[in-house]
């Protein structure tokens, strides 16, 4: 998942019509990545695997073009298998256009694999070494993982390579011990299975802990332009040096300062993929209301992701309904409505009162929650009475929307109250869905009951799937093999209707 956005940010910055030479492309993966580019792949294609079509068959040490004819390189996990690395790089330097850039990842902590043909791992200093010393000028390089994703594919190692049953321990000289050591075994097995999912959740959804070991190394450079010094007669004056430097210093800047701007917008557009998509005044009024008032606990980052979703499903003309299920006081539905064009239907689902008791698929930290909520010990936002705890929450949030401009008669939007499995029906086509029912079931039952109906391009954002181990787990099975659709870590987990 990383390596896939980080290959994305680098498409991004690769111009229509650029050539992109995949060196070690294997199946080409990325190739849907670079459809506005020229791409072209190369591989020595030795392997027993299947290979995507290739344009070169060759080794990476000598690729048959000219110097200079890519404008971009991608090279992924590739390093590791070539005997020579240092030729490697030197080889693709001599293929890349002055100015231009190459992306390559490479592991330093991974297993054996493509046997034989896997001969190093590599720190960030080799890594360095080889490029500075090739020519390149080295934009950054950062790890591909953190902490914790290094962490997880140890216990998938773990779980991988120990024995999964009785059986498989016999024969292997334990006799009588078999009795004290299976368990012991086959315990930490299934431990290590389950801590491998914990720790790369804690990967995709946490802050990245650059600390202890990491699984790959990524690094993007540039072949630097060559300069033909322009000889002179004369030595520069004092003040020619002193002008020549000043444009110096500003160059620099005015360099330093697109650099901003730009890691400003790449880390927007991550948060949020309509980042560019301004919002109308009368919406950003709203949704400035609804958090002055603490009808919702969504951010203000969060509520302007919905409203563009909602916003770009008019822009885009996609059909169907707009939906949210779980709306606590109102405050993310009541800003969806204010995006959206009046006559597109909307629907809000809730039961509007104290939260459903959560099942048995939920986890300890999901059943600990709700003994908090029914003890009464549980806190509304800003240290006020807890939504669940209040009377006649329907109406209250009725008179919120009509507040803020938003008469749900007059704006097509429809509260409908009760469970989920009991309300939910689903027979026309849905163009965005919010999800905010954090226990299993409730996310389950709204997964069955809409997911079918989203249209292409369409897209649903859940609330919970970092937060409660019932939500997540609930995705996590209902998309398991199910093709047609993207999920999109962000702030929020979206899922996208592709087909």
């Amino acid at each position: 998942m990383r390596l896939r956005q980080e290959m994305a940010r680098f498409a991004r910055g690769t111009k229509r019509g650029m050539r992109v030479l995949d060196a070690g492309a294997g199946r080409s993966p990325y190739r849907g990545l670079f459809k506005h580019a020229r791409y072209e792949a190369a591989d020595f294609a030795q392997l027993s695997s299947a290979y995507a079509p290739l344009d070169y068959v060759c080794d990476i040490t000598d690729i048959p073009v000219d110097d200079g004819t890519f404008d971009r390189v991608i090279c992924n996990q590739v390093l590791e298998h070539v005997p020579e690395p240092e030729k490697a790089v030197a080889e693709l330097y001599r293929v890349l256009k002055p100015g231009g850039r190459i992306f390559l990842s490479a592991p330093l902590f991974f297993a054996e694999h493509q046997k034989p043909y896997d001969f190093f791992r590599y720190t960030q200093f080799s890594l360095r070494k080889m490029f500075e010393d090739t020519g390149f000028e080295i934009a950054r390089m950062n790890w591909l993982e953190g902490y914790f994703g290094t962490v997880a594919y140890s216990y998938q190692l773990m779980a991988k390579n120990l024995p999964e049953s009785i059986d498989e321990l016999r024969g292997r000289g334990l006799r009588w011990r078999l009795a004290y050591i299976a368990p012991i075994v086959l315990l930490n097995r299934k431990l290590a299975v389950r801590l491998s999912r914990l720790y790369a959740r804690l990967e995709v959804s946490g802050a990245r802990f650059e600390r202890g070991m990491p699984k790959n190394y990524v690094v993007v450079a540039r072949k630097p332009f060559t300069e033909t010094p322009t000889a002179s007669t004369q030595p520069e004056t004092q003040p020619e040096v002193e002008q020549k430097a000043a444009r110096t210093a500003a160059d620099l800047e005015a360099e330093v300062e697109r650099l901003r701007a730009e890691t400003i917008r790449t880390r927007e557009s991550v948060r949020d993929p309509l980042a560019d998509l301004p919002l109308p005044a009368e919406v950003r009024t709203v949704l400035d209301g609804v958090r002055a008032e603490h009808l919702t606990y969504l951010k203000p980052e969060n509520l302007q992701v919905l409203a563009r979703q909602v916003l770009d499903a008019d822009l885009q003309d996609r059909p169907g309904l707009i939906i949210e299920t779980g709306a606590a006081l109102g405050g993310s539905a009541i800003v969806m409505a204010a995006a959206k064009d009046p006559k597109r239907p909307m629907k809000v689902y809730d039961v509007f009162g104290m939260i459903p008791e959560p099942s048995e698929r939920d986890g300890q930290d999901v059943h600990q929650r709700y003994r908090t909520i029914v003890s009464g010990a549980s806190k509304g936002i800003g240290g006020e009475t807890y939504y669940g705890y209040r009377d006649n929450l329907y109406d209250e949030v009725s008179e919120s929307f009509a507040r803020h401009g938003i008469k749900p008669a007059e704006h097509n939007v429809e509260l409908v109250q009760g469970l989920f499995q009991d309300t939910l029906r689903i027979d026309e086509p849905v163009a965005f869905a919010h999800l905010d029912g954090d226990w299993y079931e409730s996310t389950m039952t709204c997964l069955e009951r809409i997911v079918p109906h989203l249209v292409v391009g369409g897209r649903i954002v859940l609330d919970d799937y970092f937060h409660y181990s019932g939500c997540r787990d609930a995705v996590d099975e209902y998309f398991q093999d199910r093709s047609g659709f993207r999920l999109e870590r962000r702030m929020k987990l979206h899922v996208v209707r592709t087909g």
